[in-house]
C-alpha cells in the first residue's frame, strides 16, 4: 500500500470525455503533502490519446503531486494500485442509443440504468467488467474498486458475487436530492442529517433533521418544489421523497409521451462528445477554464472526488454510498448492494444508521432488489429461464409475453434457452 497522502489510481473508462472533469476536480482538492499518481485505462487508442494528452496537461497545474498517465495495458497499469475508478461504457453511446429507445417500441419509457434498458446495458456490461476484475484479482487484489459504471447496483453485486474485489458504488443523485431539499428548506445541507435507504437510482429519503428537530414535514408540505418527478400528492402519501428515477415507474405514460419524437439523451451526447474531442485536440485547450463543461460531469466533483479523498485521508466524513448489506437492513438478504448513508475512511464504507422505513416503500425495494439479483444471475450464468423470472419482478414489465419481447430484442442468441 501507499504511504499516507500518496496513492494510485487507475481509471477503466479513462478514454471518456467526461474525465478531464476528474482531474480538475482532483487538482482544485488535493493537498501539497499528497501525491495521486492517475492512469487512465481505455480501449480506443485515438480518443485516449486525445483525452489522455489534455488531463496530463491540466495536471501540471495543482498544489499537490498530480500526475498522469495513459495506457490501454490493463494488466500493466494495475501493478501498485489502491484504487480502481469503474467507469467504463461498454457498447458506447451506440449502445446507449439502442437502450434508451427500444423500450419504446414496446410502450416503455426508455432508459440506460433501469426498466429493460438498464437490464440490456447490464447484459452488456457485467461480462466485460469481470473479465477487468479477473485481471485485478492478480494484479491489485488489495484495490478497492470505486464502481461509476452503470448500470451500478447490478455491476457491483456481479464483482461482489463472481470476484474477491472489493467495491464501493458510487453516485450523484443522493447528493442531488438532499441538496434540492435543502434548498426547500433554506437551510445549509451540512447542517441537516437524512434518513436514506435504497439501491442505486431507486432511492428514498425517509428522515430529514435539523439540530435533531425533525423537519421532514416541512419537506413534504412543500413536496411540489422537491423536483423529484413524481405526484407531489404520492409523496405526502408516502411520507417519504424517492429518487427522480420513480417518475418512470410512478408515471410511465407521462414520460413516455415527454419523450415521443424527441432524440433520447444519449443522441445529444454523442453530438457533444464529438465537438468536445475537437476542442480536446486544441494545443491551448488546457489553458481554457470551460474546458469540458459542456459535459456536465458535476459527479467528479459531488461525489467522486469526495469519497476518494475521505478514502485517502481516513477522513471519516459522511456519504451515501452503495455497499453490501450485511446486517445493515435486515428485512433484504445480506449479500444485496444497498445504498445507505456511510462512513468512509481508511478501511472503506461503513454503514451508519438507517431509520423507519415506510410498509409499502419496504416491499417495493425487497422487489427490486430479488429482481437485480436474479437479473445479474441471469447474465452471469447466461441463463434465459432466469432472465425471464427477473423481468417479470421489474414494474416496467407488464406481462410475459413483454417479458419475452424484451428479451428477444436483448437476449445473446448463443445463451442457454
Amino acid at each position: 500500500m501507499a504511504r499516507s497522502g500518496q496513492a494510485r489510481l487507475i481509471v477503466w473508462g479513462g478514454s471518456a470525455v467526461g474525465t478531464p472533469a476528474l482531474i480538475k476536480a482532483l487538482r482544485s482538492r488535493l493537498l501539497p503533502e499528497e501525491e495521486l499518481d492517475v492512469v487512465l485505462v481505455g480501449r480506443t487508442a485515438s480518443r485516449l490519446e486525445v483525452v489522455g494528452e489534455l488531463c496530463r496537461k491540466l495536471a501540471e497545474v495543482c498544489k499537490g503531486d498530480l500526475r498522469v498517465s495513459y495506457t490501454s495495458d490493463i494488466v500493466g497499469s494495475l501493478e501498485g494500485a489502491n484504487y480502481i475508478l469503474n467507469q467504463v461504457r461498454v457498447g458506447g453511446l451506440s449502445g446507449r442509443v439502442f437502450d434508451e429507445t427500444f423500450p419504446r417500441d414496446l410502450g416503455i419509457p426508455g432508459e440506460e440504468t433501469i426498466g429493460p434498458g438498464g437490464f440490456s446495458y447490464a447484459s452488456r456490461t457485467i461480462p466485460v467488467i469481470l473479465e477487468y476484475c479477473r485481471v485485478a484479482e492478480q494484479k491489485a487484489p488489495h484495490a478497492l474498486i470505486l464502481n461509476l459504471a452503470n448500470p451500478s447496483s447490478y455491476v457491483q453485486y456481479a464483482i461482489r458475487r463472481y470476484t474477491s474485489m472489493a467495491a464501493v458504488g458510487i453516485c450523484d443523485m443522493p447528493v442531488r436530492v438532499t441538496r434540492r431539499i435543502a434548498k426547500v428548506l433554506g437551510i445549509s445541507h451540512a447542517e441537516l442529517d437524512f434518513d436514506y435507504v435504497g439501491m442505486h437510482h431507486a432511492g428514498w429519503v425517509t428522515g430529514v433533521r435539523h439540530l435533531e428537530r425533525d423537519v421532514l414535514p416541512q419537506v413534504l408540505g412543500r413536496a411540489e418544489q422537491v423536483e423529484a418527478g413524481v405526484d407531489p400528492s404520492l409523496i405526502r402519501a408516502v411520507g417519504a421523497i424517492p429518487s427522480p428515477y420513480f417518475r418512470h415507474y410512478f408515471h410511465p405514460d407521462r414520460v413516455l409521451a415527454e419523450t415521443e419524437g424527441k432524440k433520447c439523451r444519449a443522441e445529444e451526447l454523442m453530438d457533444t462528445q464529438a465537438e468536445l474531442l475537437a476542442e480536446y485536440a486544441r494545443p491551448d485547450a488546457h489553458e481554457r477554464p470551460d474546458i469540458g463543461e459542456q459535459r456536465g460531469a458535476a459527479w467528479y466533483d459531488m461525489i467522486v472526488v469526495p469519497v476518494l479523498l475521505s478514502l485517502m485521508r481516513d477522513s471519516r466524513k459522511h456519504f451515501i454510498v452503495n455497499i453490501d448489506n450485511g446486517c445493515t437492513i435486515p428485512w433484504l438478504p445480506s449479500e444485496a448492494i444497498v445504498e445507505v448513508l456511510c462512513m468512509v475512511g481508511a478501511s472503506g464504507a461503513h454503514p451508519l444508521h438507517v431509520g423507519a422505513v415506510p410498509a409499502d416503500v419496504r416491499a417495493w425495494l425487497q422487489c427490486n432488489c430479488t429482481y437485480e439479483m436474479l437479473a445479474v444471475r441471469a447474465i452471469v450464468e447466461r441463463s434465459y429461464d432466469l432472465a425471464m423470472r427477473a423481468l417479470l419482478l421489474n414494474p416496467l414489465i407488464s406481462s410475459l409475453d413483454v417479458a419475452r419481447a424484451v428479451l428477444d430484442r436483448v437476449w445473446p442468441e448463443d445463451c442457454a434457452r
